[in-house]
């Protein structure tokens, strides 16, 4: 009976010792991330390993002679291959520039230059046979096709500047004894007879406010302004022709609209 008593106090005091030492070092133990800690120890012991491989220098690469190889084998690579091929043939020759290596990146030059011929002999018989996959009908580059390309250009702008005349207007601001005004005025009968436009001249001298509350410094100058709207756009500085006139407006109209 004493012995097993004494077996039992024993046990007891065992068990007792393990709870206050769970309890005292609650923050410790497997769920509290000493399993984590082990792994995290391990990757920082491999990371100098691994890091310490990719700074080994990995050894370029040399291409054999050309004439080693097969010419179907170097005209069938990939794209991305052929290049990386060619620039290697490029640098052995800079390195080492001999008769050999010098012929070897001339013959992958060829090579591409022919690639590129049979693309674009391809291309052509594409778009021949599928015009719709061509540009041509919205930039063609036959002298015949682009002129009817800017005459429709032209008649478009006309009548959006015709359309508008009524919604917008233009102000000249000139000045005396200035060389330029005269021919721009005469530029601008022409405009305002071909689209109907209102063209309002404004002498700075007479009317200095004006020019400085749209920024006006120099003549001749043209400022659009839109009916009912107190925001402008600058059209030119200094003399320029008809055509100009009409491009700029069909700009500006297009984006204050």
């Amino acid at each position: 009976m004493k012995k097993i008593a004494a077996l039992t106090a024993a046990l007891t005091l065992c068990t007792a010792l393990a709870h206050a030492d769970y309890y005292s070092d609650s923050a410790r133990g497997w769920w509290w991330g000493d399993r984590d800690a082990e792994k995290k120890e391990e990757l920082q012991k491999e990371k100098p390993k691994q890091q310490s491989k990719q700074k080994e220098k990995k050894e370029p690469y040399i291409p054999p002679p050309l004439s080693s190889q097969k010419y179907e084998e170097i005209w069938n690579l990939h794209p991305d291959q052929f290049y990386e091929v060619q620039e290697a043939y490029k640098k052995k020759a800079v390195q080492n520039p001999s008769e050999e290596n010098v012929k070897d990146y001339y013959e992958m030059q060829e090579i591409a230059r022919k690639k590129s011929l049979e693309f674009t002999n391809t291309a052509q018989y594409v778009w021949q046979k599928h015009p719709e996959l061509t540009v041509a009908k919205d930039s063609p580059i036959n002298t015949p096709g682009n002129l009817s390309r800017i005459n429709s250009m032209n008649e478009e702008k006309l009548q959006v500047l015709k359309q508008n005349k009524d919604n917008y207007a233009l102000v000249y601001f000139w000045k005396e004894g200035c060389p330029y005004c005269d021919d721009q005025k005469s530029i601008l009968k022409w405009f305002q007879d071909r689209t109907g436009w209102i063209v309002k001249p404004v002498n700075i001298h007479e009317n200095p406010y004006m020019a400085q509350k749209v920024g006006v410094t120099m003549t001749p100058t043209l400022i659009m302004i839109k009916k009912g709207d107190k925001d402008h756009f600058p059209v030119s500085s200094g003399v320029i022709s008809a055509t100009e006139i009409e491009d700029k407006a069909y700009r500006a109209i297009r984006l204050m609209n």
